[in-house]
Parts: structure tokens; C-alpha cells; sequence
């Protein structure tokens, strides 16, 4: 298994700050690290968001903006993204979430017939739930 780069809290904090996000950005990034596990249809649910563009499309633009003030770090994922890609393609929303697994470790996706829709999950280091 490749290991994934562990993201710096403080780099991270500070990072989201300076990004500069709009309230509902923000409030989406807060969102998924409080609760941790999601899906697209949660998401737009939960917080009324339209479902156009797609929001991991959103989450994609969102990380891009913090992954600025983190360069280094960003380019790390961005890499370590590509290398877990079965397509060899990066997805940048990897800076604050990942594809969870089942026990057997297949893929929480419909691609893998495990279920209706991708399921993400919060980096541990940027978990705030218990905050």
C-alpha cells in the first residue's frame, strides 16, 4: 500500500485562511470535516447545494485554492493521487479526503459493486468532529 501524505494541521489552517473561500465554500470544507464520511448526494442535501457542477467537481476547485499556500504538500498528494489512480489520473480533492474501503479492502463505489454511490472520508489529521 502507498503511503499517503499525512497533511500538516497548522500548514493546513493556515493555508485555508489565506485561500480566501466564500462562506459556502468554507462551510462545505467544514461540513466534510465534521462528519467525516459522505457522499455527493449527502453533500448536496445536507447542505442544500445545487447539484450542478458536481460537488466533487467543487471540492476539486476548493482544495486547488488551499493547495496554493501549500505547495510542497499539495504537489506530494497530488503525486501520491496519481500513484493509488487506477487510470493514473490525480484527483486534488485527495488534499482533505480519500475513497473509503470496505474490511476486504474494496472500495466503497459502484464501480466496485459495493454500493450506489463513491463514499468519502475525511483525512484523520482534519477530522473535527470531536472539537
Amino acid at each position: 500500500m502507498i503511503k499517503r501524505p499525512i497533511t500538516p494541521v497548522y500548514e493546513f489552517e493556515e493555508a485555508l485562511k489565506k485561500a480566501e473561500l466564500s462562506e459556502k465554500d468554507y462551510e462545505l470544507i467544514e461540513y466534510i470535516r465534521y462528519t467525516s464520511v459522505f457522499t455527493q448526494p449527502s453533500l448536496t442535501k445536507d447542505l442544500k447545494i445545487p447539484t450542478k457542477p458536481p460537488i466533487l467537481t467543487k471540492i476539486c476547485e476548493i482544495c486547488r485554492k488551499i493547495g496554493t499556500f501549500m505547495p510542497e504538500h499539495f504537489a506530494k498528494v497530488q503525486s501520491w493521487s496519481i500513484q493509488i489512480s487506477e487510470h493514473n489520473t490525480r484527483w486534488d480533492g485527495h488534499l482533505i479526503c480519500a475513497e473509503a474501503y470496505t474490511t476486504d479492502n474494496i472500495p466503497l463505489s459502484p464501480s466496485s459493486g459495493t454500493c450506489l454511490f463513491d463514499v468519502l472520508v475525511v483525512h484523520k489529521e482534519l477530522f473535527i468532529g470531536f472539537d
